[in-house]
């Protein structure tokens, strides 16, 4: 069966199911498919009650840059199925494969499903396969109402130092309240992806986000400040008790205030005293040692995961990994205008 994001039993399962994320919530969903044209459906399996068993948002994703396919759910970091029971997850694998080999696409799951037999059983008597995409690491640290607890578990140098030395410096987190706010961080986030060669995505997507998901109490922008100068910047997503860090931003002429530990610490202590027991770090590539070991030092729990892709036949990643790095050196020698140009026109391509 196929519903729309919005459809209440949908929402029925994500309010209850442990594993759901913001990234499941047709608010995110809606937001991706408004920006990027991409057409959204909820693939599910009904239970025996009538409600909705198993789900798991997919997205049509076309361009000019890779071929056509289906994902669930692009831009996000990990979409897991979601299922009551392990018969409820056997049936939705089927139900999907059925669903991608009748839209004649390869389906894209950001979630690690091979270790399941039932999967690859399933695979076999549909004459498709199914393979292992881009492998990744999760971090999660666990969040509590104590933030002396909280900040007794944060790795002494690396993590306690530095909030220390911007609380000594003098800095101020705020919340950003205005759109006046949403480009104050937007200007950073350029920057930052400017300097380390990543697309930049359209300032619209930011737009969207803040009338779909901050405006509507689902995250939040700190902004740290010294004698009013903006130096950092964060935009948060939360939902189901897990607050997610979705975007980092600074300013880099900043030298030495240590705005970003100050944020991320604002934004743990005020999770773990409204209730959030996970602060998710998103997806680290395996070749960042240097970042997964700074998400292990604010006491970040490490998993590997990776992507699943079902499919009619194998398929390769070599030209993805190469238009990338291709994408990186060009966007390093470029003054950061052309960053911007290159996510307002391609960045959908991205997926």
């Amino acid at each position: 069966m196929q519903i729309p994001p919005e459809d209440n039993r949908w929402l029925d399962l994500i309010a209850v199911h442990p594993s759901a994320t913001i990234f499941h919530h047709p608010a995110w969903i809606g937001l991706l498919a408004e920006c990027y044209g991409f057409p959204s459906v909820i693939v599910g399996v009904h239970g025996d009650d009538g409600r909705l068993a198993a789900g798991l948002p997919v997205m049509e994703v076309a361009g000019i840059l890779r071929e056509k396919r289906l994902v669930a759910l692009p831009f996000s970091d990990h979409c897991a199925p979601l299922a009551g029971d392990g018969a409820a997850l056997a049936a939705l694998i089927g139900v999907l494969d059925r669903y991608r080999r009748e839209r004649g696409m390869p389906l894209e799951i950001r979630w690690k499903l091979l270790e399941n037999v039932l999967l690859e059983n399933l695979i076999e008597q549909g004459n498709g396969v199914a393979q292992n995409g881009e492998e990744f690491y999760l971090h999660s640290t666990p969040l509590s109402a104590d933030p002396d607890e909280m900040f007794a578990r944060l790795h002494r140098t690396r993590v306690q130092q530095p909030i220390r030395t911007a609380m000594r410096d003098g800095l101020s987190i705020r919340r950003g309240e205005t759109l006046d706010d949403l480009r104050t961080f937007y200007r950073m986030h350029l920057l930052t992806r400017a300097r380390l060669g990543t697309p930049v995505q359209p300032f619209r997507f930011f737009r969207l986000l803040w009338e779909r998901m901050i405006r509507q109490e689902l995250g939040f922008i700190l902004l740290a400040e010294l004698e009013g100068r903006p130096l950092a910047g964060a935009l948060f997503l939360h939902w189901n008790q897990v607050l997610t860090y979705k975007f980092g931003a600074s300013d880099p002429a900043d030298r030495g205030h240590a705005p970003n530990h100050a944020l991320l610490w604002e934004a743990m202590r005020w999770g773990g005293t409204h209730g959030f027991t996970s602060f998710d770090w998103g997806r680290t590539e395996p070749r960042h040692e240097g970042l997964r070991e700074f998400k292990r030092g604010w006491g970040a729990h490490e998993e590997p995961a990776a992507n699943t892709i079902l499919a009619d036949a194998p398929i390769g990643t070599g030209r993805t990994a190469m238009g990338r790095k291709f994408m990186t050196g060009l966007i390093r020698r470029s003054p950061p205008w052309v960053c911007r140009a290159i996510g307002e026109l391609f960045y959908g391509q991205f997926a």
